[in-house]
């Protein structure tokens, strides 16, 4: 490998090591603000709200965690009273979860609280204040394209629809 290579490899790992780490911090603070026992249970009950009846397979699969351990924090949720699960009436091994009233309640606040408890918030306006919207657009493509290479479309594509079926009728938080 060329070293010029190396050291973009090696520049690469380590910024976004160093974004994580803050990501991974304020995704354990937005947890807990929504008191949720971590941030793992965030992102589960996200997705559980974007794809009502998702399978924990699916979960499974677009979280890279394994299927016992989304079942394990599923369980916690449900005893919160943040989701429910229906076993489907074709397959009773296959599991559909969906959000409980009180889980689409957590979800919205959180969603309210982004600006204050993700520090990429503010980090992603400083961008487009400096540069533009266009290159915080170009920022998120080349994103996307990374993570499809490394993982495939098919694994990633959620990430972009999760958004775009974030449910935009009436808020059910005061």
């Amino acid at each position: 490998m060329k070293s010029q290579a190396v050291r973009q490899v090696y520049e690469a790992l380590n910024t976004l090591r160093a974004i994580n780490v803050v990501n991974k911090d304020d995704w354990e603070r937005a947890a807990k603000a929504a008191g949720l026992n971590s941030s793992v249970q965030l992102n589960i009950l996200w997705i559980i709200y974007c794809y009502e009846g998702v399978r924990v397979t699916q979960i499974a699969d677009w979280t890279f965690w394994h299927p016992s351990s989304i079942v394990i924090h599923i369980k916690k949720l449900m005893e919160k009273g943040l989701v429910t699960i229906e076993k489907s009436d074709s397959d009773g091994r296959v599991v559909h979860v969906f959000p409980t009233l009180a889980g689409r309640q957590v979800i919205e606040l959180s969603r309210q609280n982004v600006p204050s408890l993700f520090r990429l918030s503010a980090a992603l306006e400083s961008l487009e204040e400096r540069y533009s919207p266009v290159v915080v657009e170009l920022f998120f493509e080349c994103m996307t394209f990374l993570a499809q290479s490394l993982h495939g479309a098919d694994k990633v594509r959620w990430i972009q629809e999760g958004e775009e079926r974030y449910p935009e009728q009436t808020s059910i938080v005061g």
